[in-house]
């Protein structure tokens, strides 16, 4: 399908993820008008575009004019400026009443043909649009961060979102170069966050402990493979982000998601990560550099437990099976393999009892395992070994 078949983009807001997924949409060749309320932030949109462009191209991944791209993308400052779109993304700060307000409005102003979706981090994509007239033309877009890299798009169905809204997403998607994978039951965190969060979480309360330091902590995530660390990923989606989503899922998902007291500090002191120069890292000099000599310094088993704990709520809450949250961490981290078939060789049983021992020892209620995980371990359905884990192994029951 060509890119006029879908029309020209509205990105609402142009935070970081923003200015971003309109780049993105820009370097698929699509015309994009990105509306955002602050004059600065317009105004430091083309700087940012420039400085990554430039980036990709050094990187050999575009090898259009900078200049064409950039000619592709305007700004306004009002929803009016928006009514030719043929899609419109929201991305403005995550805030329901906000999201809510401003997708009411949007229905007055653009076509009823015009698909809107949202690309909330942490909430339902049904409560955002509750209180529209016909929520069936609203899904969800959710993108890796960061977006123009990353290959995964969780597509999302609302309740009331219709089946023609969630193809169209699906086939943007692959348009712009992304994969998508559709999730069909609608819950906070959707797959990634709330796997992410599950070991971001432990990782946080790691640095408050003074276990580890930040460059400890992500050349251990970067020895298994994974080339996106914890403080990495919290500095790229920036701390006050982080804090919201992390808010967001403990009043969904209970005290397991409860955070340190490190990440109201930094948020407090303008320490909110690339988007202000500095967070765990100091970004003001580029990319951190990680030293994988350091990976010595922080056990990964409990990531990889965590990890698993939530992937074992995910199949209970039946938002997904273990083809689909393997598929989401491989695209959307980048994972050398899928998370559920990483646990299996690893041992059910060893993950359990290492999350057991670190609730012993912390009592914190984010190391305490699920019913289906403690299950699965009962029956002795504890992985490769024994034939049955979240998969069935040939010879297993």
């Amino acid at each position: 399908m060509k890119t006029k078949d879908f029309g020209s983009v509205a990105v609402i807001g142009a935070g970081t993820m923003g200015s971003d997924v309109a780049l993105l949409f820009a370097i698929s060749g699509f015309n994009v008008m990105v509306i955002e309320t602050s004059e600065n932030v317009r105004k430091t949109l083309r700087i940012r575009n420039e400085e990554a462009l430039e980036e990709l191209v050094n990187e050999g991944r575009i090898r259009e004019n900078p200049e064409e791209v950039l000619r592709r993308i305007k700004t306004g400052k009002e929803l009016k400026d928006i009514k030719e779109a043929g899609f419109v993304f929201e991305a403005i700060t995550e805030n329901l009443h906000a999201k809510r307000k401003l997708f009411k409005e949007l229905e007055k102003i653009v076509p009823e043909s015009v698909i809107l979706v949202t690309n909330t981090s942490s909430y339902r994509v049904t409560e955002i649009t509750e209180e529209m007239v016909k929520p069936e033309r609203a899904g969800g877009m959710h993108f890796s961060n960061p977006p123009i890299s990353m290959p995964l798009v969780e597509v999302v169905k609302g309740e009331r979102t219709s089946e023609e809204t969630l193809a169209f997403v699906s086939r943007l998607a692959e348009k712009i170069g992304k994969t998508p994978v559709v999730i069909r039951k609608d819950k906070r965190g959707f797959i990634m966050n709330r796997i992410l969060f599950a070991t971001m979480t432990d990782g946080f309360w790691a640095l408050e402990r003074g276990e580890v330091t930040p460059e400890e902590l992500d050349a251990a995530i970067y020895s298994i493979g994974i080339p996106i660390g914890i403080a990495e990923g919290a500095d790229l989606i920036g701390m006050d982000v982080v804090r919201i989503v992390g808010e967001n899922l403990r009043e969904a998902y209970g005290e397991r998601f409860k955070q340190p007291p490190i990440i109201e500090k930094m948020v407090r002191e303008g320490k909110l990560g690339r988007k202000t120069g500095v967070g765990f890292y100091d970004w003001r000099r580029g990319k951190p550099k990680m030293n994988i000599e350091l990976a010595g310094k922080r056990d990964t088993s409990i990531t990889v437990a965590l990890a698993a704990d939530e992937a074992f709520r995910l199949i209970e809450d039946e938002v997904a099976n273990p083809e689909m949250i393997d598929k989401v961490m491989e695209l959307g981290i980048m994972m050398p393999t899928g998370l559920c078939k990483m646990a299996d060789e690893i041992g059910l049983d060893f993950l359990f009892e290492t999350m057991k021992n670190y609730y012993e020892k912390h009592k914190l209620e984010l190391y305490m395992p699920g019913f289906l995980f403690k299950e699965y371990v009962s029956r002795g359905w504890v992985g490769v070994s024994a034939g049955r884990g979240f998969y069935i192994y040939k010879g297993g029951a």
